[in-house]
């Protein structure tokens, strides 16, 4: 079988014109009526390495996942309209136990299978995700070698110049791809299209420690600024952004994450192709934003489109392009159409020429995943990781606390005390119902470490204060809404914050208030000076002076983001570039039998007659011992598959 598009590839040049200059090749004769043009845009983002609808982590074949379910429905897209282009916008080397393996074999000589997948469906470009760099620069370099595509970003660079478009960039920052095109004739046009991408300027402190100094990022508008032009001056009929960036505010400030709005608005773009958020876009969840149509999948008037995340959805932009006129032979849009695909509810037949591409990567990552590495005493879930302590996360903390404890031995350092902060990961929010940690009791599996801890996180350890600690406490309790005394089912969750932005730390002993308003907004601003939800923190049966000095174990993303929050960063005592999953690994394997019920370490105040409302997985069913004191009763589920409970405080 013959995947569409996937018969032409073209190598990287310096020229970064696909294919070369001497392929091209202009159609003689020009009809006497305008010629137009159907051009689609075919677009997947944040596939984070789920190639087959398969959860490693269960175990188990998964409906609603995976290039591989979804590459069906890019061929129909591809034959509804053959004038067609294949685009990722970034975040597709990590997220999965097969990524984790592939990353963890040395010497390895075959291709990476996203690459493999990616050259197989005949993608026509790729921009690089925050992500894309977690296993560092040499894995990444490597892995993207073998594209047979180029892959762009404008903004990363390896030497910073006078301007941006003066830098030395990490990969090309645009490509000109020049194709033939079919007009509503049936003649033959060649087009333009110009493809410029773009990535979290946070990337350079986001992973500082895997970037080894030789990465620096540039705003996104800055960037774009400079080099859409240029661009634009090599000839480019229609420009594409890739721009690994959520949707924000229309007038963005320098550095922002989420650009994607602010982008489209330049005059050069003509159409956007969103991510990193894992939302989607067009959807009512942008509603009320200035310069965004959630209905039409417009951001400042251009086409838009984000396609969520690990495989749920394709995006889809469709363009009509007229001449304008026979002497000047420009291009332009005279209409468009943006839609997302509807996310599968059944476990489809895999494309087979795509199966065939990596099915050894499969099989050798079930062989590695099913490595056993110890036993767990009790069941490991997040399924009420927000709302109580739960056996995973101490088991993360007793495994961070017990690496630094080891490295610090005979030091000055020593004898203060260490505790670990943790997040729970996966804990529903935008991965879905199926997106919690469900380990069952007995054997502990190499998967079950990207099941506890999906990312290649280094740990990091930080001079704090109990202050210190108490505000990273107030800032993660931002999650939860102000609750009455006295209402009824109230909604805890605030929606706006998601769940991975929740830190507990085992070793520390404190309530949280839930009748104060939050002290700090989402994004981290102060917002109410007077509240304090965290209350009573204290450690082995004493309440802390704040300023007591702590040391805490957390990761490289968290501690750099502590130093973006608060001007000048905490110091740093240990960095060792151990990741929390290798240091799991060990310990699991040191200890052989591990986890225990967890210890009440923290719990909401009583609010009597109060009860709240939350979220959960559909198998949460195992784990309501850990909010027994709660009252837990099953409300409904929802048509997300998220089923509610309803929790007495």
């Amino acid at each position: 079988m013959s995947l569409p598009g996937a018969s032409k590839t073209w190598p990287l040049s310096a020229t970064q014109v696909f294919p070369p200059a001497e392929a091209r090749d202009i159609a003689d004769g020009i009809p006497a009526e305008n010629p137009v043009i159907k051009l689609r845009f075919i677009a997947t983002s944040d596939l984070h390495a789920c190639l087959l609808p398969y959860d490693y982590c269960a175990n188990r074949p998964a409906a609603g996942r995976g290039l591989g379910e979804i590459a069906r429905q890019i061929v129909a897209a591809r034959t509804e309209a053959p004038n067609s282009m294949l685009f990722d916008n970034g975040d597709f080397l990590q997220g999965s136990p097969l990524a984790d393996f592939v990353a963890s074999v040395e010497r390895r000589r075959r291709a990476h299978p996203v690459i493999t997948a990616f050259n197989t469906l005949g993608y026509d470009a790729v921009t690089l995700g925050n992500h894309d760099f977690d296993y560092g620069l040499g894995f990444l370099t490597k892995s993207i070698s073998q594209a047979r595509f180029p892959i762009i970003s404008a903004n990363v660079a390896t030497r910073l110049g006078k301007t941006p478009s003066r830098d030395r960039t990490f990969v090309p920052p645009f490509a000109l791809l020049r194709r033939r095109f079919v007009d509503q004739h049936g003649r033959k046009h060649s087009l333009r299209v110009g493809v410029i991408g773009f990535a979290p300027p946070q990337i350079e402190v986001w992973v500082k420690d895997r970037l080894e100094g030789r990465i620096r990022m540039r705003d996104i508008l800055s960037a774009a600024r400079d080099w859409l032009p240029k661009l634009k001056a090599t000839g480019a009929d229609v420009i594409l952004a890739l721009v690994h960036s959520g949707i924000g505010s229309l007038e963005a400030e320098d550095g922002t994450e989420n650009a994607a709005t602010a982008l489209a608005a330049l005059p050069e773009v003509d159409a956007v192709i969103a991510g990193h958020s894992h939302q989607i876009f067009p959807g009512p969840g942008f509603s009320g934003l200035p310069g965004v149509d959630p209905v039409l999948g417009c951001l400042a008037g251009k086409p838009a489109v984000m396609p969520g995340h690990s495989g749920s959805h394709i995006g889809i932009i469709d363009l009509q392009l007229a001449r304008t006129g026979l002497e000047n032979r420009k291009w332009r849009i005279i209409d468009r159409e943006v839609r997302l695909n509807a996310r599968s509810t059944e476990v489809a037949p895999v494309v087979p020429q795509f199966q065939r591409a990596i099915v050894s990567d499969h099989r050798a990552t079930l062989a590695w995943s099913r490595r056993s590495l110890g036993q767990s005493r009790v069941p490991l879930t997040t399924y009420f990781a927000t709302v109580a302590p739960t056996a995973a996360i101490e088991l993360i903390a007793a495994a961070k606390v017990d690496h630094v404890r080891r490295a610090l031995a005979g030091t000055a350092l020593a004898s203060l005390p260490v505790l670990a902060s943790v997040t729970p990961f996966r804990a529903g929010g935008l991965g879905g119902p199926e997106n919690f940690t469900d380990i069952s009791a007995g054997p502990f599996r190499m998967r079950d470490l990207s099941g506890l801890y999906p990312f290649p996180n280094a740990v990091v350890t930080l001079a704090l204060t109990a202050a210190d600690v108490a505000d990273r406490l107030e800032r993660s309790a931002t999650i939860f809404r102000q609750i009455q005394p006295g209402e009824s089912d109230a909604p805890l969750h605030n929606l706006d914050a998601p769940a991975f932005s929740f830190d507990c730390i085992p070793g520390l002993d404190y309530a949280i208030d839930l009748s104060q308003p939050a002290r700090f907004d989402v994004g981290g601003a102060l917002i109410h000076p007077e509240a304090q939800r965290i209350v009573g923190l204290s450690l082995n049966g004493r309440l802390l002076d704040l300023a007591e000095p702590l040391l805490l174990v957390t990761n490289n993303h968290r501690a750099s983001r502590i130093a973006l929050q608060g001007g000048i960063g905490p110091q740093v005592v240990l960095s060792d570039g151990v990741r929390v999953q290798a240091i799991l690994a060990e310990y699991i394997r040191a200890q052989e039998l591990v986890a225990a019920p967890p210890r009440r370490n923290w719990h909401f105040l009583p609010m009597p007659g109060t009860s709240v409302r939350i979220a959960t997985g559909t198998r949460a069913i195992k784990a309501l011992g850990d909010v027994a004191a709660m009252r837990p009763e099953p409300l409904l589920r929802d048509a997300q598959g998220f089923l509610h409970y309803r929790l007495h405080l």
